[in-house]
């Protein structure tokens, strides 16, 4: 009987894994090496647009080192200065420059609708 039952989920199963992989190509189609904590990133600010950047550590599960490399890999310019991918951008938040606000850039807006359209 447990057979019978797994045989029934395995489509919903497996159309859950071809949307995850459509969305995943989506990603590889704009950089084809985006590590996955850059993704994770990016997904928290586009769920939550202007969420404190000090906030994000303990949404995603990821260091605050990690976090703030991310943050400027996707903003206009990585934090060696060498041009970034122009996806988020850092606004002043409520307590100053000490943590700002990330938002998505029109380019972030315009990636995050192609994920949702699949």
């Amino acid at each position: 009987m447990e057979l019978a039952i797994e045989r029934r989920k395995t489509p919903k199963r497996v159309s859950a894994l071809r949307t995850l992989s459509d969305r995943i190509e989506v990603l590889r189609e704009f950089r084809a090496d985006m590590p996955i904590h850059m993704v994770s990133v990016f997904l928290a600010v586009a769920m939550r647009p202007g969420v404190l950047q000090c906030d994000l550590p303990e949404l995603i599960g990821i260091s605050q080192s990690s976090v703030s490399r991310n943050v400027y890999a996707l903003g206009k310019y990585d934090r060696h200065g060498k041009p970034g991918l122009g996806l988020v951008e850092q606004r002043c938040g409520p307590t100053g420059a000490r943590s700002p606000e990330i938002h998505l850039t029109k380019a972030g807006r315009e990636l995050a609708k192609r994920l949702m359209v699949l």
